[in-house]
């Protein structure tokens, strides 16, 4: 049955509390869908490696309708949320990563059914929240126990207010923010241009045959030219070594800047092919560590945008 006619699943936005420095929406199924975020995905995360948390979970990443991501960095309770829905059953999923945590702490059929301990070195809660709802949080036990008082409504969510207003107004089939202040090394030209910034949204969106649409909204108060000084860094750091890896000089070419005294807002086209090499070369390493698959780390055995 597919998941949006699940009726006891919930709304993944409802489960991150508040407090996250980070926020990330995604429509995977979506991004698979389509060639160019497709080719994307593949250069950061391979089909072996996909294929292989499908058969160990019974998840299929690839198939997945939502899935929500929160950080924390504040307090006791610091550490990450990860809300998965799709056509898997919940239950099963836990039951198979209570059988991988070495220890496992605590164990419950539920309702929800949970399980809680150590797996590839790292604490974590798995939960059944809904038939096809799965919720992992990387952290202490404290964070768990803020995500069930989330769900049950007796605290608030992380999506409200200006962060819901903010994310409302994109359809993009992800979409990132970071409803905090960047927290920059003073000195640099960046720190200085972003010396007011207040919060940050990155969406992101298949574009034609082979571009990734790309749109970066920065809250804060801003003196008039700002958009003709944020023009002058992205030229700068396309001409950089991360800039050129990522396909940022060819995609100056559909630079859009527009600036107001509340904000910038930058857009983009990206060549699908120079961005899936430059996100592998960049962050190959950290999503190997996140998947618990240090192979992942090594350099490509085939090239970015085949599979094998």
């Amino acid at each position: 049955m597919p998941v949006t006619e699940a009726p006891h699943d919930p709304d993944v936005r409802s489960v991150l509390p508040e407090g996250a420095s980070l926020i990330v929406m995604v429509r995977p199924r979506e991004l698979f869908e389509a060639e160019p975020t497709a080719l994307m995905i593949h250069g950061l995360v391979p089909d072996t490696q996909l294929e292989s948390i499908r058969v160990q979970h019974g998840i299929d990443l690839r198939t997945l309708e939502r899935l929500a991501f929160a950080e924390y960095e504040a307090g006791e309770a610091s550490g990450r949320v990860i809300v998965l829905q799709g056509p898997f059953r919940a239950e099963v999923a836990v039951a198979e990563i209570a059988h991988r945590m070495v220890p496992l702490e605590s164990s419950s059929v539920g309702p929800p059914r949970r399980a809680g301990g150590v797996m590839h070195g790292t604490r974590m809660d798995a939960i059944a929240l809904g038939e096809h709802t799965l919720v992992l949080v990387v952290g202490p036990p404290e964070l768990s126990a803020r995500v069930m008082r989330t769900v049950d409504g007796s605290a608030p969510p992380a999506i409200a207010g200006p962060v819901q207003q903010a994310i409302a107004r994109h359809s993009e089939p992800l979409v990132a923010i970071r409803p905090v202040p960047l927290d920059l090394p003073p000195g640099g030209a960046v720190s200085l241009l972003l010396a007011e910034e207040e919060s940050m949204l990155i969406a992101l969106a298949p574009f034609g045959s082979g571009s990734v649409h790309v749109a970066v909204e920065i809250e804060g108060e801003f003196p008039v030219g700002a958009d003709a000084n944020f023009r002058q860094l992205i030229v700068s750091i396309a001409q950089s070594t991360m800039g050129t890896a990522l396909g940022l000089r060819s995609a100056l070419e559909s630079l859009a800047v527009d600036a107001t005294p509340a904000g910038v807002t930058l857009r983009a086209d990206f060549d699908a092919h120079e961005l899936a090499r430059g996100l592998s070369l960049l962050f190959r390493a950290e999503i190997a560590e996140a998947l618990g698959d240090p192979t992942l780390g090594d350099s490509p055995t085939h090239p970015v945008g085949t599979t094998n």
